[in-house]
Order: structure tokens, then C-alpha cells, then sequence
């Protein structure tokens, strides 16, 4: 098992941010690489809720699936993957801060057999990704880009 943490402040209310981090459709515009995300369920969106996501890197494309554990509109969301190959969980947070919103990202993944190896070296490149991510969306989001 391996975990990894981001967080960031954005300079936008909470309801926004928290909006924009729980809609998988958005995902593709903040999130690096090349991610598409969609609902696999009718709205509205919650606890429940499923989705598919499509990650290619060079020639290969992946397909994963995710369901909502937690949705505590503004304060806290969760997705669990269902998919063997994206054993993971993920919890968003969302805090007040002066001037914005404080975002933390926590992600644990727990593959099984010979990429429990690799889980390590993965959950740091994901960290990364997420880093850059929030990264992104926060100068996307003070701009009013989303």
C-alpha cells in the first residue's frame, strides 16, 4: 500500500471549488496528461455515483471505473476504484481560508501481486500529477477559467 497527499489554497469559494474538483467531466482540463473522465450514472451526482476514466500515455489507453463513497457538499467527496487495475481511494477536503479555499488530496493505492512493487514509485508520480494539477487549477480557477 502506498498513500500520497496535495493540497493547495485557492482564491475562490468553496462552493466553486468544491463544484469543480467533483465533477469528473472537468477532470480533463486540469488534471496533466491525457484523462477523460465521464459519469457512467444519471444525475444527481453523490454517493453512489459511478464513473469511467480513460488514461493514455505514448500508444496505450487505459480504462478505469470509480465510484463516489463520500459527498459532503462543500466540505468533503471520495471515490473508491472498483476496477482491479485501479485499486485506489481518494478523498478530497475542503476548507475556509482566508481568501479562498484550502484543497488536500489524499490517495491510497493497494495493488495486489507483482505491482505491489511498483505501488510506491506510482503513488509518488501520481502525487506529482496531482501536485501540478492543483497547480493548474488553481491559476485556471483565478482566472476564471472554470
Amino acid at each position: 500500500m502506498a498513500r500520497t497527499a496535495s493540497s493547495i489554497d485557492i482564491a475562490r469559494p468553496i462552493e466553486d471549488v468544491f463544484a469543480v474538483l467533483t465533477d469528473v467531466e472537468k477532470t480533463g482540463r486540469w488534471f496533466p496528461g491525457d484523462v477523460t473522465e465521464w459519469w457512467t450514472s444519471d444525475p444527481p451526482h453523490g454517493v453512489g455515483s459511478t464513473r469511467r476514466a480513460r488514461v493514455k500515455v505514448g500508444p496505450l489507453a487505459f480504462e478505469n471505473d470509480a465510484v463516489a463513497t463520500a459527498y459532503e457538499p462543500p466540505r468533503h467527496a471520495a471515490l473508491r476504484g472498483t476496477s482491479r487495475s485501479a485499486p485506489f481511494e481518494a478523498g478530497l477536503r475542503f476548507t475556509p481560508v482566508e481568501g479562498g479555499t484550502r484543497v488536500e488530496v489524499e490517495t491510497t493505492i493497494d495493488p495486489s501481486g507483482p505491482m505491489r512493487l511498483l505501488a510506491p514509485a506510482f503513488a509518488r508520480m501520481y502525487g506529482r500529477g496531482w501536485s501540478r494539477g492543483l497547480a493548474r487549477l488553481k491559476r485556471m480557477m483565478e482566472a476564471g477559467e472554470l
